[in-house]
């Protein structure tokens, strides 16, 4: 006759499995991730132009920012600045940008350090129930 314990411990079983097998591919893929982007270096921007946005309508207030910023290599880079952090910026107004140092051309407004973060979180959930089914599990057969 199946007991409740039984049950359970079937439960478990698939819970461990399931949270194991997907919650390390998760951690690795987000700890690689970070790797990937970790080498960005802080620098400061400058907005220093609109430029109007191709195909949209005559008005300005369609128009993108560009911000302007000074590589290590001695090149000036540009890009629009259409991101979420340089909305609300001005003509003239500094932005802190992260520079890729293998390609200079590259920036980003957010910080890369957080790259992968969601792959990690979910990693940690799905191998944090992993393990704590297989002790549950462990728990059960000591129990019966």
């Amino acid at each position: 006759m199946t007991t409740p314990l039984d049950a359970a411990s079937l439960v478990l079983e698939v819970l461990s499995w399931v949270g194991l097998i997907i919650g390390v591919p998760l951690l690795i893929g987000g700890y690689v991730r970070r790797l990937a982007f970790s080498g960005w270096t802080e620098t400061m921007a400058v907005i220093v132009s609109r430029q109007p946005i191709p195909d949209a309508p005559g008005d300005d207030s369609s128009a993108a920012h560009v911000f302007r910023w000074l590589g290590t290599d001695g090149h000036l880079y540009e890009l629009p600045a259409d991101t979420e952090e340089t909305a609300h910026l001005e003509e003239g107004d500094d932005v802190t940008v992260f520079v890729n140092p293998r390609r200079p051309d590259q920036a980003r407004t957010d910080p890369a350090h957080r790259e992968g973060h969601l792959l990690r979180l979910l990693g940690y959930i799905f191998l944090g129930v992993g393990v704590l089914s297989v002790v549950l599990s462990i728990v059960i057969a000591v129990v019966e």
